[in-house]
């Protein structure tokens, strides 16, 4: 039977054809024989494929999931092995050669298995659920412009950033959450078991509460009445929220209320400007044109109001605009890098300029990550502290107010 493929070479040159295999996989193995990253690969119509040669991609990732640092573990593997000018599938096969039984080992041979069927790369990687939509779609535009070393090389520093980063804020967090979870466990306690037995007292003595402790008292009445009713229309918003979380229109919404939050969204543009430039200058060193460049890059952020953006963005180039004058109409680019990319289109050297603007986004995103690493533990005990500090007032001050009562 017959295959009509897409596959592109390390120059990213598009090449489309006919094969006769017997199956998918014995057509994919014949194209890459050939030093082709396959795109795409469909059977020609009224043709029926044998039992041997269908997949489901459910069988093999089904209830397998790998945490982040595997992720940027599987990466940084696959970059080296493509380095080395190993294929894709090669690749992929002797990252099992280990023979482990793990879920890494389970998702790489899902990979393989899938490739070798002809299944690009990031369809391989979305069917999977392993992979962020960040992530496969960085892969699909490093597979459509010859680049994929390149990209896996950027995504494994990528995530191990990302992966750093994230194990600093756990273990700076760690003794504040212990605290105010400590502090939590007392506060419900007191308000259970402590507070209603000095509260008939003091209401025996005619003595007024503190309003700490009415507070509590009647937020613990409260939940004693209506705890259901308040579980059940909590239990309601948060369906709600997760289904408004899907609606497209609300998601750009959010998207382009984080890039502008003061300390977070500034770590968001310039970690979502550093994966666009970097993945911009990686597909124009292939000697694709510029709009195509941008129209690849778009998606790779995660970031949905940054891709519309970039999309208009490609728009005005195709019509004739410079980069650097289309870029500067976009709210969240950073103005300072407006030179850096009109000397780089003025000098023939925009893949360059756009490389190190990835860059400098890079020591910038890592900076605004270290900056709120700093801030976050003091919050965390400001934060503690005044759980704390409500705790005292609250149990502290029935008890001197009782005191005072009975030696009066």
């Amino acid at each position: 039977m017959n295959y009509r493929y897409e596959a592109s070479n390390r120059q990213g040159r598009i090449f489309k054809g006919t094969i006769a295999a017997a199956n998918r996989q014995e057509a994919a193995r014949k194209i890459k024989r050939q030093g082709l990253w396959i795109t795409a690969l469909l059977q020609e119509e009224g043709q029926k494929e044998s039992g041997a040669g269908r997949w489901h991609p459910g069988q093999l990732f089904a209830g397998r999931k790998v945490d982040d640092t595997q992720i940027a573990l599987f990466c940084r593997q696959l970059a080296v092995l493509l380095s080395a000018g190993i294929p894709v599938h090669e690749g992929l096969k002797a990252l099992l050669a280990g023979g482990r039984k793990d879920a890494y080992a389970h998702l790489i041979n899902g990979l393989y298995q899938q490739v070798l069927q002809g299944k690009s790369l990031a369809a391989a990687m979305e069917a999977s659920h392993n992979f962020s939509p960040r992530i496969v779609r960085l892969v699909a535009a490093g597979e459509q412009a010859g680049t994929l070393e390149a990209v896996f090389s950027r995504l494994a520093d990528f995530l191990a950033q990302t992966v750093k980063a994230r194990e600093q804020l756990k273990s700076v967090l760690l003794y504040p959450a212990i605290l105010g979870l400590t502090a939590l466990g007392m506060l419900i306690f007191m308000a259970l078991f402590i507070l209603p037995a000095f509260a008939s007292m003091l209401q025996n003595l005619q003595v007024e509460l503190p309003w700490p402790t009415r507070v509590l008292l009647s937020l613990t009445d409260f939940l004693q009445i209506y705890g259901m009713e308040t579980l059940a229309v909590g239990s309601v918003l948060a369906l709600g929220i997760l289904l408004l979380a899907r609606q497209p229109l609300v998601v750009y919404r959010y998207h382009q209320f984080v890039l502008q939050l003061p300390l977070a969204g500034s770590l968001a543009r310039h970690s979502g400007w550093a994966l666009i430039l970097g993945t911009m200058a990686m597909i124009l060193e292939q000697g694709l044109p510029l709009h195509e460049a941008i129209r690849m890059a778009a998606p790779v952020a995660g970031n949905r109001y940054l891709e519309r953006e970039l999309l208009q963005v490609q728009a005005k180039v195709e019509q004739g605009s410079g980069l650097m004058t289309a870029m500067i109409r976009c709210p969240v680019f950073p103005v300072i890098l407006a030179e850096m990319l009109e000397a780089g289109e003025e000098a023939g050297r925009l893949e360059e300029m756009l490389a190190k603007a990835a860059a400098f986004c890079q020591v910038q995103a890592e900076n605004e990550s270290a900056r709120l690493q700093a801030l976050a533990e003091p919050a965390a005990i400001f934060i503690v502290g005044g759980l704390v500090f409500f705790l005292v007032l609250a149990v502290i001050m029935p008890l001197l107010n009782t005191m005072d009562a009975i030696t009066l």
